[in-house]
């Protein structure tokens, strides 16, 4: 056997061992804990718009900041180090299923394409991509807290957008970037209204579980997705302006969102919608098919 064809037989060894941990029930198991985690945070960070919203301060009301409630708890640190490694886990199971599973371009079992790629093939590829990073953002988060002690996520931004705004064509990066944010939350609403996260999951039994996982599912993709909406536009406008230091994140946008008319009302609406999304999340562990 000559050295190309030791190397192939190395790279078919390694594609059908991450096929397998695609189809692994343990290996699925174990990345529910992120849909768990990732509802933990909104749940919080619900809470704080809302305490935001009844004008009582609230602290940060960005992930950092969630995430920086739990570890104030007794065995906070022990639940952050899990909630880390469950939405690690979620990351990496959606990344296997994008080139490897389900979601992959290509047969499983085989090195050909599907016979039925066609848009729905993409999307679904595109969506389970785009699933991991939104996990490896969250997972980010957490392993602030565990390795660093934490981070002002709100000056992040801020610096991260400057720097950007001073790259050649800067400011204009900046706008698309916010425009692709705030067309993302506007298909967040479309799709918590169209109901188009019920075909990824089970229906459960119980009525009064199912009346749950679609009132939480409906108005929780509306938080959401007026969350991501009011982000993108924050980055616009502050790209718009001249002022990408003025974009401080979700924290921003959120206490932004405050200061309009009926701003606090609007808050609160947004607050519970993301405690709701948070506890469909949770849900969604339970019921999400993962196939």
């Amino acid at each position: 056997m000559n050295e190309k064809e030791k190397v192939r037989q190395v790279a078919d060894s390694a594609d059908s061992a991450a096929q397998e941990a695609a189809d692994s029930r343990w290996f699925e198991r174990v990345a529910r804990a992120g849909f768990i985690a990732n509802g933990l945070v909104h749940a919080i960070l619900g809470a704080t718009a809302v305490t935001i919203g009844l004008g009582q301060g609230g602290g940060e009301a960005d992930q950092a900041g969630a995430v920086g409630q739990i570890a104030a708890q007794p065995f906070g640190m022990v639940l952050i180090v899990i909630c880390f490694l469950g939405c690690a886990l979620m990351a990496l199971w959606c990344l296997v299923n994008a080139f490897f599973g389900s979601a992959s371009l290509r047969g499983p079992g085989t090195r050909d394409p599907q016979h039925r790629q066609g848009r729905k093939q993409w999307i679904d590829f595109f969506t389970m991509v785009g699933s991991a990073i939104a996990y490896v953002v969250v997972a980010a988060t957490f392993s602030q807290f565990v390795f660093g002690g934490g981070a002002d996520s709100g000056k992040s931004s801020s610096q991260a957008s400057t720097t950007l705004a001073k790259a050649p064509g800067g400011l204009y990066i900046l706008m698309a970037v916010g425009a692709v944010i705030a067309i993302i939350g506007i298909v967040f609403c479309i799709n918590g209204l169209r109901r188009k996260w019920k075909e990824d999951l089970r229906r459960p039994r119980s009525a009064i579980t199912r009346f749950l996982v679609g009132f939480t599912g409906v108005v929780g993709y509306l938080g959401k997705g007026a969350t991501l909406l009011s982000v993108g536009i924050l980055i616009v406008v502050s790209a718009a302006t001249g002022d990408p230091e003025e974009f401080t994140g979700i924290d921003g946008a959120l206490k932004g969102m405050r200061d309009q008319p009926f701003g606090p009302y609007l808050l609160l609406a947004v607050g519970l919608g993301l405690v709701l999304y948070g506890i469909f999340l949770a849900l969604r562990s339970r019921y999400d098919r993962m196939d």
